[in-house]
């Protein structure tokens, strides 16, 4: 599933030239198809016929009073032609065809389809805005292999929230069959369990209540794990929330009698994790507003578009990230003669950056040796889920030698299982944190930290 990353992470530049001599941005090619999971691919159009209605009214410059028509024309035809944000919807009812001035009775080949697309468009200024639209399209309805754009209804903002909010309001016409999941291989996305009552036969929750609550969490990469009714096995869901917490606990006032008796257990077993009271005793909030109110939490769960953490500002020196990362030490983490030499004057170039993920494996450790090696799953996936850095278990380029002093069951170990630290950078700049499992004593032996050239 696409979620707001894509838009973040996947900014179209806006051409700076005005345009050609038909008023279009120079240079400017439609992406030609766009893969939609479980779905045969739209094939955009081709020509400028099939996007004639970029060149109709829209609201970017409405959303954003300071944009000027060239570049409002060049941003809504890079939504339409490069969107890194697609979501399927259900297929335009027949009135909305003819409305649109396509009468679906004369189709031959054709066929109607309805999405929610989005991007983030980077303005010859260096502003970045963000647009959202439910597109209506007709396939093979200029020629056979082109796409007719009966419609754009696209809406514009600077902050990525308010196109959130934007794309959410598209989710009760979410087409069968999306689910909200990372992609293959990609990421484990956090966990965060939800408490409700019963909301079955109230009437105020529509039938696909279910789902528009977790595509609501699936756009911020979270796996939002719904229980209904926990005051009927209160004691089973405590007994889960102290030996497997999530990242966050979420309950709704207005059908659970007692938050309380939930949230404290939770906020013992992870501490400093994020643990809210949703909705209002009195059921006064409609179903729309309990889904804001539920992605207004989730935007502090799992923030997409973050400042770069200023490491100067807390640590300008390695000298000073040493006395922190000294002080992690304990049972349950120990460093090496060797790591801790590396403290001075170590070559990697950003030691704040470091010393968070030197503590985010600490506190790993720290929950690898309370629950004596059982984390539920497998340790990458819980150091993703749980702090968000990315553990690599083997390396099969790694030939390390034996850690010195230290033997598990009178056996050598070897520090192959790593953090990494900046992957995808230069050899200068790429960091690692290098360490080995003790399975008696329940520990991280940490042997390397600094540059990825262990070994």
């Amino acid at each position: 599933m696409h979620t707001l990353r894509n838009i973040a992470e996947q900014i179209v530049l806006l051409p700076t030239s005005s345009g050609d001599t038909s008023g279009w941005p120079k240079g400017f090619k439609p992406k030609g198809k766009i893969l939609v999971p479980g779905q045969s691919a739209l094939v955009m159009p081709g020509d400028l016929a099939g996007l004639a209605p970029v060149d109709g009214p829209g609201n970017v410059d409405a959303c954003l009073p300071d944009i000027t028509v060239s570049e409002a024309r060049s941003a809504r035809a890079l939504l339409l032609g490069s969107p890194s944000f697609v979501l399927p919807l259900e297929r335009p009812s027949t009135d909305e065809l003819v409305e649109l001035g396509c009468d679906p009775a004369k189709f031959r080949s054709e066929r109607a389809r309805a999405f929610c697309l989005s991007a983030c468009v980077k303005l010859p200024s260096g502003v970045l805005i963000f647009g959202a639209a439910r597109v209506v399209t007709v396939e093979n309805g200029i020629r056979m292999g082109s796409t007719l754009v009966l419609q754009i209804d696209d809406q514009w903002s600077k902050t990525l929230d308010e196109v959130e909010d934007r794309i959410i309001s598209y989710l009760p016409c979410v087409a069968d069959g999306v689910h909200p999941r990372p992609e293959p291989n990609g990421k484990p996305w956090k966990k965060v369990v939800a408490l409700l009552g019963a909301p079955y036969g109230e009437g105020s929750a529509p039938s696909t209540w279910r789902s528009q609550l977790m595509l609501t969490a699936g756009l911020r990469e979270i796996d939002l794990d719904i229980r209904v009714s926990p005051e009927s096995v209160r004691s089973i869901i405590i007994a889960d929330l102290r030996s497997n917490p999530p990242s966050a606990l979420l309950v709704w006032a207005d059908w659970v009698a007692h938050p309380q008796a939930f949230i404290q257990p939770f906020v013992a077993a992870r501490p400093g994790a994020k643990a809210d009271i949703l909705g209002s005793s009195d059921r006064s909030l409609t179903f729309e507003e309990n889904v804001s109110e539920l992605a207004m939490h989730l935007r502090e769960v799992s923030p997409i578009m973050e400042e770069e953490p200023k490491e100067s500002e807390d640590a300008k020196s390695w000298s000073q990230v040493a006395e922190y990362i000294l002080a992690l030490a304990g049972p349950h983490f120990l460093l090496t003669r060797r790591a801790v030499e590396m403290l001075v004057d170590n070559p990697y170039p950003k030691p704040g950056r470091m010393l968070t993920h030197v503590e985010s494996l600490a506190r790993v450790a720290m929950e690898y040796h309370r629950m004596r090696g059982d984390l539920g799953g497998r340790l990458s996936g819980y150091a993703m889920e749980k702090e968000g850095i990315e553990i690599a278990l083997t390396d099969s380029t790694l030939n390390p030698p034996p850690v010195e002093s230290v033997t598990v069951n009178g056996e050598p170990v070897f520090a192959i299982p790593h953090v990494k630290v900046d992957d995808f950078k230069n050899g200068a700049e790429c960091g690692r944190i290098y360490f080995a499992l003790d399975r008696e004593r329940f520990r991280f032996i940490v042997d390397h930290i600094g540059l990825h050239d262990y070994g």
